[in-house]
């Protein structure tokens, strides 16, 4: 009852009485921080009650152990504590308790009609006494430790009296006709704002680096303790006492939670924290302490009801643990049971329950320092259950959801030391999965991390040291570690060929990824002789279906992409698609992957319009999967914009052209090499809007950023070059377009040869800044030349060959030879309507006699 809300309106309010405080409500803790949404619903709670009811509910906060349900009564009774005329605190651990401390209420009260002989009969007197508000009727009854609800309903007074019931039992329903307020762990900030409260070296600093430095320090200490109040007083009391630092506090937890928690300290709630949760485990069936254990060893993280029960790992066990583990309705029962007293946590609509992580870290290490055989053998088990999980194939998108439920479970569960071979399995499949879906930073702590383990435990020419050190490789190309990435797969390709032979699976993956290696570094017609000479190999050992050849297969139609040879690149693609369409339906990744490669030898071979409506189509695809805007995701985003700007959609193109270069800084970083070819695109988008400040500005900043990355003579930095000239052009700077056209002509003839369509298109331009610098003869003469190659490239109608013809027909006037420019502009004209009509934005450049640039697209291979 409050003051507020007194029982009987109509009644004059009594004299104020001197308030009785038992001596066992504990004292005031002056440190007390946050839980102030559970003090409010619980004042609210009871003061409706008061109003509503004659027979009010009790309150029960029920909770974890440790999670401060006794620190949040005492503070509610010290709070309110003007509102009542007594306030009596009753230890509920066991029946005996209860009445001991009811009939120590009667006594204090000085009831006319207690003898205090016989205990059951004084305290029936005294609950009487307390339904009827009599002689005192403002009273708080806090029941606190409750294990017992039937037992404890019996000495709950329903009337006049407010009563608070503390436990770790969820299931006080039907004992005292309310569901109870669940408390559960501190918000980061109210465990943060407690330890800088009580611990001087975390406190306010005037300084503004040293305070987010102690900021960041309790954080810390906050995340490691899982924001349990119990476990942040006890750092709170033993950092103030010895001094010690937060680093040195979270390395002994995390090297032996029970004996630090174990540790006496001068807190105000004195629990010893290593034995808060013992009481609980007590009470449980010897079933459900088997799995609490067991649960010990995994994360603290969610752990899936699939993970746990599954038929492939049950099979393995035996004792209890076996019984609980295989049968879905075993397993249930115990996990309800340890749900029951607060020891998990359990989510029903993902399915999956959880430990809180100091419970978990006193628990294991209370187990390894009593039984490190069964610590040893426990582990083992969540170690079989792991391996167990894995679906063995990380490429099929279908496995995601198995892949999870392990994939948080392996660093915590130590899955990296393991002797198990099929675990060791998993964790090579995880980094292969998560690279595949765009989580490279996770892949590559988690590859790297193994892969110095087992170096040093298995040898660096261990078969699955070696397998690993592969799937590393690809994450350190895929995060632009290119020079990092062909130094390990060109070490590892040694060891497998010397050890185990060229027709070696593993041996066989690495190859294939060491060609994308060479790839890389710009060495196209070298990729592709690797890549062919693989394709039998791989078809003879895997089968020309396999997803592996499948891989070899697109890997060549990249490598002739990027020699130019478009024509052949889409035979190849085009086949892949089907196969893997075949085995893997439609909107599989590796479909989209080759649907999105078939797009772009679709514009090598000028086919504008069908390489839209493709990508549209991919993008389409991903955006209803819900795909992440992971790596691949980002590049197709980024080839959309160069199929708009083709096709003469202009602002379109420039707009998501800008948006993702943002995405990739922002995710890949300045400097990886997909973004820069994203950004060499963006100079021709700026370029086109007129914004030729800023398109000079990306092309300086891009061309330093590909010779810093891929070095001066790569390809990709060419293309950059090529495309910063024709800016230079645009901004009346001719001598320096035609002097960085000239070096780019050289370097590009002498990667590819004169008939691959990237020195044409140098040619093409370096022609317009001859023209431009009044050298008529010097620009026809290359026109000339650019034309023909162009033809025999590309052929007749494609658009680099009909804009090099449209920009002779303008060199040819110039030169005063007048019939064969005329000839050549109808010829060019006629092209342009048949292959793509009168409106294509070129066809209306080239009508109107207006000269037509032409640009490099880089390989993102």
């Amino acid at each position: 009852m409050t003051a507020s809300a007194p029982r009987d309106p109509s009644r004059p309010s009594a004299p104020r009485r001197p308030l009785i405080m038992g001596r066992e409500v504990p004292i005031r803790n002056p440190h007390f921080t946050g839980r102030e949404r559970e003090l409010a619903l619980l004042r609210q709670r009871l003061s409706e009650s008061a109003e509503a009811l004659v027979g009010q509910p009790a309150q029960a906060i029920y909770g974890l152990g440790g999670i401060g349900k006794t620190e949040i009564a005492a503070e509610y009774a010290h709070r309110y504590a003007a509102d009542y005329e007594v306030i009596w605190w009753v230890r509920a651990e066991q029946e005996d308790t209860i009445r001991n401390a009811i009939v120590s209420l009667g006594r204090r009260m000085q009831l006319p009609e207690f003898d205090g002989d016989g205990r059951d009969h004084s305290a029936q007197v005294v609950l009487d006494a307390l339904r009827r508000g009599e002689p005192y009727s403002r009273v708080l009854l806090i029941f606190d430790n409750a294990t017992q609800p039937e037992v404890v309903r019996k000495y709950i007074p329903h009337g006049n009296s407010d009563v608070i019931i503390t436990s770790r039992l969820q299931s006080w329903r039907q004992a005292v006709r309310d569901d109870g307020i669940e408390v559960g762990q501190f918000a980061l900030d109210e465990t943060v704002e407690f330890l800088r409260k009580r611990v001087p070296a975390l406190g306010p600093a005037e300084d503004p680096q040293l305070d987010a430095e102690r900021r960041k320090q309790a954080e810390e200490l906050a995340e490691t303790l899982g924001n349990l109040p119990l476990a942040a007083e006890h750092a709170a009391a033993y950092l103030t006492q010895t001094g010690g630092s937060v680093e040195e506090y979270i390395t002994r937890f995390q090297q032996d939670a029970h004996d630090l928690l174990a540790e006496g300290v001068d807190m105000y709630y004195p629990d010893v924290v290593a034995t808060t949760w013992r009481l609980s485990r007590q009470m449980i069936s010897p079933e459900a302490d088997e799995l609490f254990k067991l649960l010990a060893f995994f994360s603290p993280e969610p752990i899936s009801e699939k993970l746990l029960v599954q038929p492939a790992g049950s099979r393995q066990l035996t004792g209890l643990l076996g019984k609980v583990l295989s049968s879905v309705t075993e397993f249930r029962r115990a996990y309800r049971e340890l749900a029951r007293y607060s020891l998990i946590k359990i989510d029903g609509y993902r399915n999956v329950l959880q430990i809180h992580r100091v419970v978990q870290a006193v628990t294991k290490s209370r187990i390894r320092r009593e039984d490190p055989q069964r610590a040893a053998e426990l582990r083992d088990t969540v170690h079989m259950l792991l391996a167990a999980s894995d679906p063995l194939e990380p490429e099929d998108e279908n496995n995601d959801d198995q892949y999870e439920r392990s994939r948080q479970h392996l660093i915590p569960a130590e899955a990296l030391d393991t002797d198990n071979p099929h675990l060791r399995n998993l964790v090579i499949n995880q980094v292969r999965r998560l690279d595949l879906r765009g989580g490279y930073d996770e892949a590559l702590s988690l590859g790297q991390a193994a892969l110095g383990n087992w170096r040093e435990r298995l040898g660096p020419d261990d078969l699955q040291v070696l397998s690993l050190a592969t799937e590393v490789a690809v994450v350190l190309r895929d995060k632009g570690r290119f020079n990092e990435a062909y130094d390990l797969n060109a070490d590892t390709l040694s060891r497998l060929r010397r050890v185990y032979g060229e027709t070696n699976e593993v041996y066989l993956e690495c190859a294939r990824r060491h060609g994308l290696d060479i790839r890389y570094l710009g060495r196209y017609g070298e990729a592709l002789e690797h890549e062919m000479a693989l394709l039998p190999l791989y078809e003879r050992v895997f089968q020309p279906e396999h997803h592996s050849s499948l891989m070899i297969r697109n890997n060549i139609a990249v490598s002739l992409r990027c020699l130019g040879r478009f024509a052949e690149a889409l035979t190849w693609d085009e086949r892949t698609r089907d196969e893997r369409a075949r085995l893997l339906g439609h909107t599989n990744t590796d479909v989209l992957d080759s649907m999105f490669a078939i797009a772009r030898d679709l514009r090598g071979l000028g086919r504008y319009e069908e390489s839209l409506d493709l990508l549209r189509e991919v993008m389409d695809i991903m955006e209803r999967k819900g795909e992440p805007w992971h790596r691949r995701r980002l590049l197709i985003a980024a080839d959309m914009a160069v199929a708009l700007r083709r096709v003469g959609l202009h602002e379109q193109a420039h707009t998501l052209a800008e948006d993702a270069l943002r995405r990739h800084r922002a995710m890949l970083g300045d400097n990886h090499r997909q973004t820069l070819v994203v950004a060499t695109n963006l100079i021709v988008d700026h370029r086109i809007a007129e914004r030729l400040a800023d398109a000079q500005s990306l092309g300086e900043e891009t061309v330093r950023a590909w010779e810093k990355v891929a070095g001066p003579h790569h390809p990709n930095t060419y293309a950059a070059r090529a495309n910063l000239a024709t800016v230079l052009r645009h901004r009346g700077n001719p001598t320096a377009a035609r002097q960085l056209n000239e070096r780019c002509l050289e370097g590009l003839r002498e990667a590819f040869g004169s008939e691959h369509p990237s020195p044409i298109t140098v040619m093409i331009n370096l022609a317009s800044d001859l023209a431009a610098l009044g050298e008529s003869n010097a620009a026809r003469e290359l026109g000339e030349t650019a034309v023909r190659l162009s033809r025999e490239t590309g052929g007749e109608a494609h658009p680099m060959t009909l804009a090099a013809m449209a920009n002779l027909a303008l060199d040819r006037r110039a030169c005063g030879d007048i019939e064969a420019s005329d000839e050549l502009f109808e010829e060019t004209m006629a092209r342009y309507r048949e292959a793509f009509t009168d409106e294509y934005w070129e066809a209306r450049r080239a009508a109107q006699r207006g000269r037509l640039d032409a640009d490099i697209e880089p390989m993102s291979a």
